[in-house]
């Protein structure tokens, strides 16, 4: 063998058992670097939990309006975006109004002449009037002939006809003439019926408003609904006014307080279920239209083993909690019952005293050292 491949195999045997030495020091302390993973937990208790009816539904907005024109015209602005916040009354878009604007002014125009002419007719009036009184009692007195006095009458009769009907007349004419142009100019100005926020922006400038689609989508969502739908065996628990609990998990775990609007009398020949609207305060919008609700109809209290309801996670399509057993991690598949929305009812797979992660899961693997953090 040459001299070279002697050097060769002498390194690579000292590298070799170098490496096995390495490995046996990590093996021997390989749990002095592991690092704990921090866990806050809590204790799997027996308690008493109000047993509760749940039932689904989808929220929907307190209230919504889909705004069109009441006249066909060209869009000559658009004063809000969608996302935009608006108050009853604003004005949503503009239609091309200068021809309307014009005819208000025309009409106003007619109005103010024809007030005038009737304050000049009712001062010639007063005058007639008080000219034919005198020129009767003149006559009366043989002072004047009948053919004067006639006279007189008759350009009172003409004064008061001015004055009680044909200026009358035509005021009113007038009137109505104007209050047509102002509610056709009052038309080219698209206002919001409710306050809320802007969902759809359906036209620019320049095109053409129709009145058969909208040119604005409004909702308001300071409150909204869930609609849902009991059997006939929860439908008398139920009343108008009633407070319920209700989890919409796209949000929170914590449940928010709901009230029962309206209670259907009759089933819903469709669904055979009875109808349920339950409204909720909305303040911060979190609760938006389209998420998925769960209402629960307070029942009975029952014993049981309970967990806070954040333990208890999904795993494929099985039910676990991570369970702290010697400072590690163990995953558990157990079979949960009714929930209040902050505790859970475990019908099997933990016992009481047990400890439980309730936050820290995320991280988690079958075996891994924890370390509790609990407050």
């Amino acid at each position: 063998m040459r001299r070279g491949q002697v050097l060769l195999l002498a390194i690579l045997l000292t590298l070799f058992l170098a490496g096995g030495c390495a490995a046996k020091r990590s093996g021997a302390g390989g749990d002095a670097g592991e690092e704990a993973l921090p866990v806050r937990t809590a204790k799997v208790k027996m308690g008493m939990l109000e047993a509760a009816e749940v039932v689904s539904g989808k929220l929907e907005a307190g209230q919504s309006a889909n705004v069109v024109a009441k006249t066909p015209g060209k869009v000559a602005a658009v004063h809000v975006e969608v996302g935009s916040a608006v108050r009853a009354g604003q004005v949503l878009v503009t239609l091309d109004n200068t021809d309307l604007a014009a005819r208000v002014e025309q009409a106003r125009a007619v109005v103010m002449e024809v007030e005038s002419a009737m304050a000049s007719a009712e001062a010639a009036y007063a005058v007639a009037e008080a000219n034919y009184r005198r020129n009767k009692q003149l006559f009366e007195q043989g002072a004047i002939p009948q053919a004067a006095l006639e006279g007189e009458e008759l350009k009172y009769l003409q004064a008061r006809e001015q004055v009680e009907r044909a200026l009358p007349a035509r005021l009113a004419q007038a009137r109505a003439s104007l209050a047509l142009a102002e509610s056709a100019y009052a038309d080219s100005l698209i206002r919001a019926p409710i306050s809320g926020l802007v969902t759809a922006r359906n036209v620019n400038p320049g095109e053409m408003a129709s009145t058969m689609a909208p040119v604005v989508s409004l909702v308001n969502i300071d409150k909204v609904e869930v609609k849902a739908t009991v059997g006939e065996s929860l439908v008398n628990q139920l009343k108008q006014g009633q407070k319920v609990r209700v989890i919409v998990r796209a949000v929170s775990g914590q449940p928010f307080s709901g009230t029962i609007t309206s209670v259907a009398p009759a089933a819903d020949p469709v669904t055979k279920g009875f109808p349920v609207k339950i409204e909720i305060d909305n303040p911060r919008h979190v609760l938006k239209p389209g998420m998925f609700a769960e209402v629960q109809v307070a029942g009975a209290q029952k014993e049981a083993l309970l967990v806070p309801r954040e333990a208890v996670t999904r795993d494929a399509d099985k039910d676990v909690v991570w369970v702290v057993k010697d400072g590690r991690a163990q995953k558990r598949e157990v079979k949960p019952g009714e929930s209040d929305g902050r505790q859970i009812m475990i019908a099997a797979g933990l016992a009481e005293g047990e400890e439980v992660v309730v936050a820290g899961q995320e991280g988690l693997a079958e075996g891994a050292r924890v370390k509790v953090i609990n407050e």
